[in-house]
């Protein structure tokens, strides 16, 4: 580090002499390489070392033009994206962490409100009649006996349908909750598309409205789980559903576990020639993300690259749901079939 640190000095007084346009930008390169990239946490000193190894190269080539300035640069975004990357598992996972805690608490929460309702509605009845014999038997003022009782069954039922209308009201967003995989916490599950796409194709065979869907599967998922486990192939998963979550947010896409490692995304008003743009933005994304097997709850420095392939397929007339998935199946085993890392069309 000695030597380069040298050189680093030499290219920084030069740089300060010859009067080069992109002079800030140079020297800010030649500071963050030589003064604060070691001071950094978010990277292992291995990663620094090859940061540092692979700038101080192209910096070596006493070339600082714009064309070479963009290189840096370009290779300085590069390192940036993969620490984003790798933050943003973290967060995912420990989002997911959160999600299912959340579903747990949920479930009891209202398993317990329906025990508990049933002692409070069974007690409060028993009360209620001891309450309105309690009135006959006085009968001191006869006239309004009946108006007395009356009003008190009208605060019963109101009493009771406060409790269902509650009940509900926690039933229903739990039935929103489960609506989610249970491991991939960002996308639906396999029943929530099934209705979700009975009811878009029962729109399109009566507006006409475009629909196409995506169907995704990791190539060669099953030498990630044997080479790093079946942890890391979770892992994985996430990460995809993370990237496929993102690109579907983008166009009101609705994403979905279809099953195992294949992925869906649901396109409404949308073409094909954009659907499968927009599919090879997706599988662009994969190809670039930089995954690290997670060991004891630690990022490995060494990143692992994962790839998928992609079946696109648009409705027809006269299709069924099920038709148009079996023809974006068709699509992706197309695509498997002519070397993955690839999108296809039925």
């Amino acid at each position: 580090m000695s030597t380069s640190s040298s050189k680093l000095d030499l290219l920084f007084k030069n740089l300060r002499e010859t009067g080069n346009p992109n002079e800030a930008d140079w020297i800010a390169i030649i500071l963050f390489i030589r003064n604060l990239l070691s001071r950094l946490s978010i990277y292992s000193d291995h990663k620094k070392s090859e940061i540092q190894f692979e700038i101080c190269e192209q910096l070596m080539q006493n070339d600082f033009s714009e064309k070479r300035l963009e290189t840096v640069v370009g290779l300085l975004d590069g390192y940036l994206l993969q620490t984003i990357g790798a933050l943003e598992l973290e967060e995912a996972l420990a989002q997911e962490k959160r999600t299912a805690a959340v579903l747990i608490n949920e479930m009891n929460e209202i398993v317990s409100s329906m025990h508990g309702a049933n002692e409070r509605q069974d007690k409060r009845l028993h009360s209620f009649r001891e309450e309105t014999v309690e009135v006959l038997r006085d009968g001191s003022q006869k006239s309004l006996i009946v108006s007395r009782v009356r009003g008190m069954f009208k605060e019963l039922i109101e009493e009771f349908r406060e409790e269902a209308r509650a009940l509900n009201a926690k039933a229903e967003h739990f039935r929103m909750t489960a609506a989610f995989d249970p491991l991939l916490t960002q996308l639906h599950n396999r029943r929530s598309l099934e209705a979700h796409l009975k009811v878009t194709a029962e729109e399109f065979a009566r507006t006409g409205t475009p629909l196409a869907v995506m169907m995704i599967d990791v190539d060669h998922f099953k030498n990630v789980n044997d080479t790093y486990g079946h942890q890391a192939g979770d892992d994985v998963l996430r990460a995809l559903a993370h990237i496929v979550d993102t690109h579907a947010v983008r166009y009101q896409g609705f994403a979905a576990r279809y099953g195992g490692e294949e992925l869906m995304v649901v396109v409404q008003g949308m073409d094909l020639t954009r659907t499968v743009t927009n599919a090879e933005a997706l599988r662009k994304d994969v190809e670039r993300y930089d995954f690290r097997v997670r060991t004891d709850g630690k990022l490995a420095d060494d990143s692992i690259g994962f790839t998928v392939s992609v079946g696109v397929a648009r409705m027809k007339v006269g299709w069924s749901a099920s038709e148009l998935i079996g023809a974006a199946d068709a699509a992706l085993y197309k695509a498997k079939d002519t070397g993955r890392n690839r999108v296809c069309t039925a």
